[in-house]
């Protein structure tokens, strides 16, 4: 079993429930729906074709049961505007910015979507363009509100391209008005998990939270990290959400590259020990939309981020327009099992603080299984707390999650380590386990004579109980 999950984005080459169902074999635990790009309509009709394979996961006789479902929002960015034809630009060559067309400028005009850009780029430390390919350094505000700026080098500028301002805290809010559609639109379908874009403090997290709560619905809300402020705040941001995506993309942009490693250890590792699943994504393999295999900094790349024990990693444009999706999808499966069996060779759990009886008692769970070499750690939960407080401590032993909630099933495909089955739960604990041990042998998780570490209620007179035992496969 891989312990690391994989998150893949559909896209133009994978939207054919075929080819969904092949990324699913190939090892897809969360299919991603990139909100930037398409219509509500498209969206709805991805999202339903995913709820139809997970009906037929459900009746399957083998791993995986159910994939989440996770949209990510545009959030707040500025683009460029519309060009017939790419704008040549020179080194050093002066070009001017602006919210309007300007017909009459004589020098070359970058048209952009943000109003308040003038005020904004004052702050920043640079005008990137394409992540930045092309930079400019600001020169100064003309009258008219538009912004005169120098090439750094030189470049071509196409239409809506992504514009950065590195330093810049921008005053547009992080969560549109389009985000909040989409918002709306996922908590009416009941997705499984929310990214949101460009977030900057946890205030903005408990608004979407405030939100969905009012239309009666939970989703999973995942921060994405990839501006300065949120890097600032990122402990009050962990402690908002369901979890964190590392969005190295624009984070990268942001602050120096070289300081991009030492930002995702540190948030990699602050995410687990708040018991929050953590995804790192960006470029993993990026050269496969093209090629049929990695290059070996890619390979380094993610074995890098499995060494860290993250709960995931994702894939973008390999898998969502790239030429080799499904190869892509069986690349990161190899190498993410490869450093798991490295790691596993001389194995420690993860610390973790324990702050309370609950989190002291997955802990203990963890220790017996890892020092017993059981085959499994077995779990019985209703809202998927319990195995996601066992995974933080990340054993080496797979976490079988027991449960009768369909969405806990597909929440927990995100969590390190954890293999959610669906079962029906009996008042009778006793039987709940007879039950699951069955589901276990016949999904092939187990065998006959396998040990397990059974997390669990017990009766106790006319109580239940919280209980670790040792069972045994009949």
């Amino acid at each position: 079993m891989r312990f690391t999950k994989i998150v893949c984005t559909l896209g133009p080459s994978t939207l054919a429930p075929d080819r969904v169902r092949a990324l699913v074999q190939a090892g897809m635990n969360v299919a991603r729906i990139n909100l930037s790009h398409g219509s509500i309509e498209q969206h709805l009709t991805t999202i339903r074709m995913l709820k139809d394979i997970n009906k037929e996961l459900k009746k399957g006789n083998e791993p995986p049961t159910s994939v989440g479902i996770l949209l990510d929002t545009k959030g707040a960015e500025i683009r460029t505007g519309d060009v017939s034809e790419k704008l040549v630009i020179s080194k050093n060559e002066e070009v001017v910015f602006s919210f309007r067309p300007l017909p009459e400028e004589k020098r070359k005009v970058i048209t952009v979507n943000h109003d308040q850009f003038d005020k904004d780029v004052v702050d920043a430390e640079s005008i990137l363009i394409d992540n930045g390919i092309l930079k400019f350094t600001y020169v100064k505000t003309n009258p008219d509100g538009s912004v005169l700026a120098r090439a750094c080098e030189d470049g071509s500028v196409g239409s809506r391209r992504h514009v950065n301002l590195p330093g810049a805290n921008l005053s547009m809010p992080s969560i549109t008005p389009k985000d909040w559609e989409d918002i709306a639109m996922a908590a009416k379908e009941g997705v499984d998990f929310l990214a949101l874009s460009f977030v900057r403090e946890a205030k903005e997290v408990y608004e979407v939270r405030e939100f969905l709560e009012s239309h009666d619905t939970h989703i999973g809300l995942i921060s994405k990290i990839e501006t300065r402020q949120a890097i600032r705040n990122i402990k009050e941001i962990i402690a908002a959400s369901d979890g964190i995506m590392m969005a190295r993309g624009d984070l990268g942009v942001e602050v120096p590259f070289e300081t991009v490693p030492a930002i995702q250890d540190d948030i990699v590792e602050e995410t687990r020990r708040a018991g929050k699943p953590v995804i790192v994504a960006t470029h993993m393999l990026e050269s496969m939309i093209d090629a049929p295999m990695p290059t070996r900094a890619e390979v380094t790349d993610i074995a890098h981020a499995a060494s860290t024990r993250t709960d995931a990693t994702m894939l973008s444009g390999e898998t969502a327009s790239g030429e080799f999706p499904l190869e892509s999808v069986d690349a990161m499966d190899r190498v993410l099992k490869a450093t798991e069996e490295h790691l596993f060779q001389n194995f420690t759990l993860a610390e973790a603080p324990e702050l309370n009886e609950r989190e002291a008692r997955a802990h203990a769970a963890a220790t017996l299984a890892v020092s017993t070499h059981a085959s499994a750690l077995f779990v019985m939960t209703k809202s998927g707390a319990t195995a996601r407080d066992i995974s933080r401590f990340r054993p080496n032993v797979p976490i079988i999650a027991f449960t009768e909630q369909e969405t806990t099933q597909r929440a927990l495909q995100l969590s390190y380590g954890v293999l959610p089955v669906l079962i029906m739960f009996s008042e009778d604990p006793e039987e709940t386990v007879r039950v699951a041990m069955d589901e276990a042998e016949r999904l092939g998780l187990l065998q006959p004579g396998d040990h397990v570490v059974l997390v669990s209620d017990t009766k106790a007179g006319d109580t239940s109980v919280n209980t670790i035992q040792m069972r045994q496969i009949s």
